[in-house]
């Protein structure tokens, strides 16, 4: 099969090395999330639910989250390091350091698949890994080595789980979410805010304006950056306000909203001038890098599947409305349950999902089926790729 730029829904069944490598093209993808299985040397199982609802006391083994160095790691491994390139030379410090064992064999799987990431990503793409601690710091090298350091936006923390209760030692709670662009200054980015609810909105504004019942709160006037120097002042409504309260709108003019409002200043009891900030003007607060607002699945969640690794919906949109539009391309390279292909196509964007175990995709065929009405092969494409590999060298790197 030929690389092509994916304009099409598309689930892939395989390796996603061998998809990647086969069917997409370079510079195809808008944004990437991927949520690849951690090295964290445990069997994660799926439990099944009875047509009651119920969980059924049969389970079925997911998948092994863990890594053996085989002769495929050691292919891999030497082609990654006869570049020559940065990536090479750290893994073969890694390597040198810390034995071929399971870590090293994680880092080789994961290296050799975020080159062929890199690849297919747009100029203007993003990458998102969700990972956690146990490897985060290598992960982090690598992504270095092959997006460069200046492309690193941002470590982004998410709260997993709200409490555990070990024997000694700090409870493990949070994610590590890295956040790359491909370029350096030209990268898709929508800023975003996240709503309070009305006991928030009512601390945060809490008075009443007598004449329109509108609610706000007030903020001290401080000079910007653009005012003039010069200290000046004016009469309104029979009160002198100092001239440098007309620069904190950007929009329109202090004039202009003053004629929309008359009653936009708030006057201390000292005589002081302030400005209002409205609750129905205020769109929210915006982001920081640690999501707790996003809370975990509990097994009462109404939207869990019952698959181990499943994540939020919401986390999964806030990633793709911040970084990506409307009819832009979504690839999610481990897509397990497909989360990242539901919030996709709730929010109108073209997605391509990957995954190699049976169990997942199935239960994305149904997620899609319940959600969407959509059926595969005939509202998206269903393909099944077979494992080809022959070449551990990588399109991805210059030979």
């Amino acid at each position: 099969m030929y690389q092509r730029a994916l304009t099409k829904n598309t689930l892939f069944y395989g390796d996603n090395l061998d998809i990647l490598r086969q069917y997409v093209a370079a510079e195809s993808i808008d944004l990437i999330y991927l949520d690849p299985p951690f090295n964290s040397n445990r069997n994660y199982n799926v439990l099944y639910k009875e047509e009651s609802g119920s969980e059924s006391t049969s389970q079925i083994k997911a998948f092994e989250d863990t890594w053996h160095w085989n002769r495929e790691t050691e292919e891999q491994y030497r082609a990654l390091v006869a570049r020559g390139a940065k990536l090479g030379t750290l893994l073969e410090a890694l390597v040198s350091v810390n034995g071929r064992n399971q870590m090293t064999a994680y880092l080789v799987m994961m290296a050799i698949r975020l080159v062929e990431l890199h690849r297919v990503l747009k100029s203007t793409g993003s990458l998102y890994l969700h990972c956690d601690s146990t490897a985060s710091h290598y992960l982090k090298m690598v992504l270095d080595c092959i997006f460069g350091a200046k492309q690193f936006r941002n470590e982004l923390v998410w709260r997993r789980s709200l409490g555990h209760s070990l024997a000694k030692g700090y409870d493990n709670l949070t994610d590590v979410i890295f956040y790359y662009t491909k370029s350096f200054s030209e990268f898709t980015f929508n800023q975003l805010h996240i709503s309070l609810s009305e006991k928030e909105l009512q601390e945060k504004f809490p008075y009443t304006e007598r004449e329109t019942g509108r609610r706000f709160n007030h903020q001290k006037l401080e000079k910007s950056s653009n005012a003039s120097s010069k200290s000046e002042t004016r009469t309104i409504q029979g009160q002198t306000i100092p001239t440098e309260l007309g620069w904190i709108w950007t929009q329109q003019t202090f004039d202009e909203r003053l004629a929309q409002n008359p009653y936009l200043i708030y006057w201390t009891e000292t005589g002081r001038p302030r400005y209002k900030l409205y609750a129905d003007e205020y769109q929210g607060l915006r982001p920081s890098n640690l999501w707790l607002e996003i809370m975990p699945l509990s097994s009462t969640t109404k939207e869990r599947l019952g698959y181990p690794t499943q994540k939020p919906l919401t986390l999964l949109e806030r990633i793709l409305q911040a970084s990506s539009n409307p009819g832009d391309v979504i690839l999610d390279p481990f897509c397990g349950c497909g989360t990242a292909v539901h919030a996709a196509q709730k929010l109108g964007r073209i997605w391509v999902g990957i995954e190699k175990l049976p169990l997942a995709i199935e239960l994305i065929r149904k997620r899609l089926s319940v959600i969407f009405k959509m059926e595969a092969k005939e509202d998206y494409a269903l393909l099944e790729v077979e494992d080809n590999r022959q070449d551990p060298y990588s399109p991805g790197l210059p030979k």
